[in-house]
């Protein structure tokens, strides 16, 4: 007997002691848990526990479906998907030089946690409105009358209290899309909220009473089903965002064949989660302010006008040095000064304001306006604007960071004293000229080569021209003079050049490139982070050269 019952206490893991044949004493190895703060945590794990988690999931779950058709009909421009409000407004809050930090850690991870941080937030709120779902039916205690209390209460939360919180205005009156839009996608999504909360806590209840556990075929289907939908979610956010990375070409022979962008490689930068859906027959462009006609153009109006054409490079002002957020079009349009003029500006007016689809803002010099290289540009590539560049219109500022390039033009107005813009608002600067840069481009960094090797790279400084090049290889001891190509495609634009390379040994090479601009002042030495003028420094590389 003795032998059995110490068997059966080394299974269980716990001791036994024995006192004669038969007396037994149960003895726990682990010390009992007592005291105030133990009764504290039981009394706390037992209010987690009672909490209505189900619901809450029900509710977050259901909430997910409003989103996800939300999302839908904000692509198509048919209604307003609130986490792209929500990122709006966070951004327009967070200072730039937070801001700046935190694209400069992430790149383009930054915004992919501001939407799920966003989107998080939203599903919680679902799920504490669903927790009362037993509330609302014991005092309505019709199913249908259930329905329609969840579907018109969360649609109307959200576009008279949540939407006039986040800027959206009440239905969404501030945002392109529109109050009639706005309403109807809220709507839709508030039924679709109201219908699935309504499966999660009625139907499946009543199917199964007993309650019920999912089987392995149903645990791998639904599970499958969620890993698809969250990659698909998380391929969508990527096409958003801006792959962030350096400047490269495969070799000298591509990057002058890509000495013009293609139109599908053209760097894309937006505060938008979600870019506006411009209907170019309904679009107009007002030209108001302090003008003594103002005026509306149409799209076919504009197009209708001689067109102007030129080459011109855009770079964001979030480019590191080296980086690939710099690209070089074909634009046509017509002449920003032209619109301008024909609107008779009054003698006060000094600065021009854009204001976007999108709501974005931001304003120039009127004498830059008319700088006869700034157009309001309607094509790219002779093809109109892509919807992701700017259509139906976009202005091109050359000399400047492309956040002064508005995209999705709707209004100019002429006004008197200098303008704030949506990022000049946030500490970024409104001087905004291209601070000269020389990026290498090829050879990829840290690959390896081989005997000769040909270096190249473009050379950029807004409007101002390129008159010089120069590499090292060594580190920064001597510098050479590489080969511009001739002639670039216009003033505007970037300038490639080559430089060939013998190496001296194997190991590692440090190369650096540095430019003088068109009016003979050199590229900055100093190195800066972008916020809030510009990157600057010299680029630099490795190559590792085999023996």
């Amino acid at each position: 007997m003795d032998e059995r019952f110490r068997a059966l206490s080394r299974s269980n893991g716990r001791n036994v002691s024995v006192r004669g044949p038969l007396r037994l004493a149960y003895v726990d190895a682990t010390p009992p848990i007592s005291g105030p703060v133990a009764a504290a945590l039981r009394r706390f794990w037992a209010r987690i526990r009672g909490l209505p988690w189900r619901r809450f999931a029900a509710g977050g779950l259901a909430g997910f479906a409003a989103l996800l058709l939300t999302l839908l009909m904000r692509i198509f421009g048919l209604g307003v998907f609130l986490p792209d409000v929500a990122v709006d407004f966070a951004v327009g809050l967070v200072p730039g030089s937070v801001e700046s930090a935190f694209i400069r850690a992430m790149g383009g991870g930054a915004k992919v946690l501001a939407i799920v941080v966003a989107v998080v937030l939203i599903l919680c709120a679902y799920g504490l409105a669903a927790v009362f779902y037993r509330r609302v039916e014991s005092v309505l205690k019709n199913r249908w009358l259930v329905i329609a209390a969840y579907t018109f209460g969360s649609s109307l939360a959200i576009l008279l209290v949540i939407l006039p919180l986040l800027g959206g205005g009440v239905a969404g009156s501030n945002t392109y899309q529109g109050p009639w839009a706005a309403a109807f996608s809220q709507l839709l999504g508030g039924w679709l909220f109201a219908t699935v909360l309504d499966h999660f806590l009625v139907e499946i209840p009543a199917k199964h009473p007993e309650g019920f556990a999912l089987s392995r075929r149903d645990f791998l289907k639904w599970g499958i089903a969620s890993v698809i939908v969250a990659v698909g979610a998380l391929y969508g956010l990527s096409r958003t965002i801006p792959n962030v990375a350096r400047l490269a070409f495969a070799s000298v022979s591509e990057m002058i064949a890509k000495e013009v962008t293609p139109t599908e490689e053209f760097y894309v930068v937006s505060k938008n989660v979600v870019d506006p859906s411009v209907d170019a027959g309904t679009w107009r462009l007002v030209i108001d302010g302090l003008v003594a006609a103002p005026a509306t153009h149409t799209y076919e109006e504009l197009r209708a006008m001689l067109p102007v054409e030129e080459y011109a490079t855009l770079e964001c002002v979030s480019n590191e040095v080296g980086g690939n957020l710099i690209s070089t079009a074909k634009w046509s349009g017509l002449r920003l000064g032209d619109v301008i003029d024909a609107a008779n500006p009054e003698p006060g007016a000094d600065w021009v304001l854009f204001s976007c689809a999108d709501g974005y803002t931001v304003g120039v010099e009127l004498a830059k306006a008319r700088d006869p290289a700034t157009l309001l540009a309607l094509a790219m590539k002779d093809a109109p604007l892509p919807g992701k560049h700017g259509f139906p219109a976009r202005v091109l500022v050359p000399g400047k960071y492309g956040m002064f390039s508005a995209k999705w033009v709707t209004r100019i107005t002429l006004v008197q004293g200098e303008v704030l813009g949506f990022w000049q608002q946030k500490g970024w600067t409104n001087d905004g000229r291209v601070r000269p840069t020389a990026i290498i481009a090829t050879p990829a960094a840290d690959s390896v080569v081989s005997g000769p090797v040909r270096i190249g790279g473009i050379a950029f400084s807004g409007d101002r021209g390129v008159s010089l090049v120069e590499v090292s290889t060594d580190g920064g001891v001597t510098w050479s003079a590489a080969t511009l190509r001739s002639p670039p495609k216009s003033n505007l634009t970037w300038v490639l050049w080559t430089f060939p390379w013998t190496p001296p040994a194997g190991g590692s090479h440090r190369v650096l490139a540095r430019m003088v601009d068109g009016a003979g002042v050199p590229q900055e030495t100093a190195k800066a982070p972008p916020f809030s003028r510009g990157a600057s420094g010299y680029d630099a590389i490795t190559l590792l050269v085999s023996a």
